[in-house]
């Protein structure tokens, strides 16, 4: 090879050659010919990077044989470092039935060979590091393994040279560049050794906190290493400090690990109490909280019943009642609210009525919380004014704040001005107070109380600033999704679509449960319906109903019947259209329930209108017509649901339309809901062409096209057969997104990242560029994948510039 090199000038010849750089140490045969053929004007050196997550994802989907779960594909990731042979061997050894967090038996062996390559100090060396975790300073490894300098060095160096550690950032200490060796080394240790180990880290870092590598949990880690050790006493007690001390800086789901670890050795060890700190029964709660705020709900439910089955039926009111409010916050969460409302109700029946203390403050806000997510309005507004009442006279200042978030309630009764004064009055009490649970429900109710008055634009920033402290505690993958949803509802109102897209997909690479998940996937798939996209808005809603597990919840049940009675309505299935409007609408319509009837209830009059057989029943249409004339409508955004749905009726019955889709229009544009004046603008331009009037039905098409092309929802579509068949001049008779991008149904957003993707650009360069994440930049490229059917990056760059795909940038 070298002589071909050296001496092949003329001829058309392409020599490859390829080699592992992690394999070529110091010593090498192959580094000074590596060194030579560098500098030969005729070879060219190509350091073929390790595939990023998006081409992970490609990979695993094409060995899939479609697409998999964004979980999947990020522990493949994470494990492999986008090693495409390691890749291939977890996704085998999933195929047979391993954890992908499992060490494949096949990379075992080939893995511990490349260790076994260097000196046995230096293996000593590697299999101490391997028990100490993904990092390990310099002299807590000098300490563990007993070793002097003159002789840690020398092992160090040749692990290094080998790439089988690398320097760390902090320049303190090493980590292991692949971490799956790390596992295969501590795999391949005597289960006498690695007690030795953990027990030794154990003693080093209790000795001295200093010895390790972050400013990360030092109980978290002695938690680990006792437990590992076998020393049960110090391991529960580093386990229930690691779960509770909020200077720990863990995360919800960190915590919660650590928490349940303490419950499960608490029967073996002697005084457990005593060592922990704690009660069993609080170490549970503590538990129950964290699961919560790690959005594990069934989790923490079950853990909340064994603290309640713990305590029996004969413990004392005041502490059963104190665990029905907290069980009755998980129920809440699990949308199971009429099951809270019932033991809440109980509770307060057993508790004593005199003297009032806390107890009863803290369940009468829990019950106007309750109450008011079940629909009872009325009732709700009552008992929170009680709460209020009671935390006041005895000084509950988080019951207090909580009854002050409830009374968020009067919004939803037509008294927007109380309301909103009551949750900003709740909200500054929790913030000053530190009430973290209190202060992001706080933001979760105002920011959606301000979305119900249409107020948008202060409605996404109330949101925005509760999931950054959401985000902060820890908590984005329960409240944080729940916000990222009231910021994203109010974007897509404003039309800004692309930007909350965005914010729904990182929300939901965060891998939320349950109600968390569910308003995410809702949004998105109200997104995709209307653009257009039917196959992703079935799989989103069929995902939130599944993720709800039965709930009946209106401000779920009534947006997913929306969706599937849209999808039956774009397949001409008026019948089942029908069908699902009219269950979903089978029950009182009041309070809460109203902002969410009202999109139904337009729909269902739309069904009717664009049903050519006109089959519906006499009796069912004029229910609809009912409540679309006696509905409540004293918001912006109602009022503007309420002219869509009284156009409706007029186009369904042949009446003159045309001051029916004006105010309709009017009304949308009021309400800045971007999607009714797209919609609105299109039926207006329509019925001024029934009346014979083109100039203005072209100048109403030309604004609604411009808007829809800005949304890329259908509606631009329907706007363009219009002007073509009834030959409207306008200057809006241009194409819509290109070609290609519309055939392959590219978002704009998407279209965005192919152009950068075709430039050579990595996700965190995409993600700087376009001031988004570089995990949601990972997601859009693996979505542009698999829409032109790629397999990887440079590819889809190839079909981009063939197809004419980046022609429109």
């Amino acid at each position: 090879m070298a002589f071909l090199i050296q001496t092949v000038r003329e001829v058309g010849v392409l020599l490859l050659i390829t080699y592992r750089s992690d394999e070529l140490h110091r010593r090498h045969p192959l580094r000074p010919l590596l060194a030579t053929w560098e500098r030969n004007r005729g070879v060219d050196r190509i350091d073929v990077e390790r595939f990023g997550r998006a081409e992970v994802a490609a990979q695993v989907e094409a060995i899939a044989g479609g697409p998999s779960a964004a979980r999947l594909t990020d522990v493949v990731y994470e494990r492999s470092h986008g090693n495409a042979f390691l890749v291939e061997e977890i996704l085998a050894a999933v195929a047979g039935g391993a954890d992908p967090g499992d060490l494949p038996p096949s990379l075992r062996d080939v893995l511990l060979a490349r260790t076994e390559a260097v000196s046995g100090p230096a293996q000593e060396i590697l299999r101490a590091a391997a028990v100490a975790g993904p990092r390990v300073t310099e002299r807590l490894l000098q300490i563990v393994a007993a070793v002097p300098e003159t002789a840690l060095h020398p092992a160090l160096r040749e692990a290094v040279e080998h790439h089988l550690l690398v320097v760390d950032a902090s320049g303190r200490g090493y980590t292991f560049r692949h971490e799956l060796t790390r596992d295969a080394l501590y795999d391949d240790l005597l289960p006498g050794e690695r007690v030795r180990l953990h027990g030794a880290y154990g003693h080093a870092i209790a000795a001295d906190q200093g010895l390790l590598a972050d400013d990360g949990s030092v109980a978290g880690v002695l938690a680990h290493h006792w437990y590992a050790a076998l020393d049960l006493p110090r391991a529960l007690a580093a386990s229930v400090a690691a779960g509770t001390q909020d200077a720990a800086g863990l995360t919800p789901a960190e915590a919660l690990r650590h928490l349940e670890r303490a419950l499960q050795i608490w029967p073996r060890v002697p005084l457990p109490a005593s060592v922990a700190g704690l009660a069993w029964s609080e170490v549970g709660l503590c538990a129950v909280e964290a699961a919560v705020g790690a959005g594990e709900l069934q989790r923490a439910l079950s853990l909340m019943d064994e603290v309640m089955s713990a305590a029996g039926a004969g413990a004392d009111p005041v502490e059963h009642a104190r665990l029905v409010h907290r069980r009755s916050a998980v129920l809440r969460w699990l949308g199971r609210d009429e099951e809270a409302t019932r033991q809440l109700r109980d509770a307060l029946t057993v508790l004593p009525a005199a003297p009032v203390t806390s107890t009863h403050a803290e369940l009468l806000a829990a019950l106007a919380n309750s109450l008011a997510r079940s629909g009872e309005d009325g009732e709700c507004e009552v008992v929170a004014r009680r709460a209020v009442a009671a935390a006041t006279a005895v000084g509950a200042t988080a019951a207090r704040a909580d009854a002050l978030v409830s009374l968020s309630v009067t919004c939803y009764l037509g008294d927007p001005g109380t309301g909103l004064a009551a949750l900003r009055e709740g909200l500054a009490l929790a913030t000053a107070n530190g009430l973290h649970r209190v202060a992001l429900r706080g933001h979760i109710n105002l920011s959606d109380c301000l979305e119900l008055l249409g107020r948008h634009a202060e409605a996404a920033e109330v949101a925005a600033a509760g999931m950054a402290l959401a985000t902060r505690l820890g908590h984005g993958r329960s409240q944080g999704a729940m916000l990222a949803g009231n910021v994203a509802e109010p974007l897509i109102h404003l039309g800004r679509w692309r930007e909350a897209l965005d914010l729904i997909t990182e929300s939901l690479a965060e891998d939320p449960r349950g109600v968390f998940a569910s308003t995410l996937l809702i949004l998105r798939g109200e997104l995709h319906l209307w653009q257009g996209d039917t196959s992703p808005a079935r799989h989103d809603v069929a995902e939130a109903r599944r993720q709800l597990g039965g709930g009946d919840d209106v401000q779920y049940s009534l947006p997913i019947a929306y969706i599937e009675a849209e999808l039956d309505r774009i397949a001409g299935a008026f019948a089942a259209a029908r069908d699902r409007v009219r269950a979903a609408l089978d029950r009182p319509i009041a309070g809460t329930a109203v902002r969410y009837a009202w999109p139904l209830l337009w729909l269902g009059l739309r069904i009717e209108a664009d049903d050519p057989a006109g089959a519906a029943p006499a009796a069912a249409t004029a229910a609809l017509r009912d409540l679309a004339a006696t509905l409540g409508c004293g918001t912006a955004p109602a009022a503007a649901y309420r002219a869509l749905a009284e156009a409706e009726v007029a186009r369904r019955d042949g009446r003159s339309e045309v001051a029916a889709w004006r105010a309709a229009g009017d009304a949308a544009r009021r309400a800045d809901e971007a999607y009714l004046l797209s919609y609105a603008l299109f039926r207006l331009a329509e019925a001024q062409t029934a009346a014979g009037d083109p100039a203005a039905a072209a100048a109403t098409a030309q604004e609604g096209l411009r808007l829809a092309d800005e949304l890329a929802t259908t509606v631009a579509e329907d706007i363009r057969t219009l002007i073509r068949r009834a030959r409207l001049r306008t200057d809006a008779e241009r194409p819509g997104p290109a070609g290609p991008q519309r055939r392959f149904r590219l978002t704009d957003r998407e279209h965005e990242v192919l152009v950068l993707l075709a430039e050579g650009r990595s996700n965190a360069q995409i993600a700087a560029a376009l001031y988004i994440s570089p995990k949601t930049a990972s997601v859009h490229v693996s979505n542009i994948l698999a829409k032109i059917g790629a397999a990887n990056r440079t590819e889809a760059a190839g079909t981009a510039h063939r197809l004419g795909l980046l022609a429109a940038s």
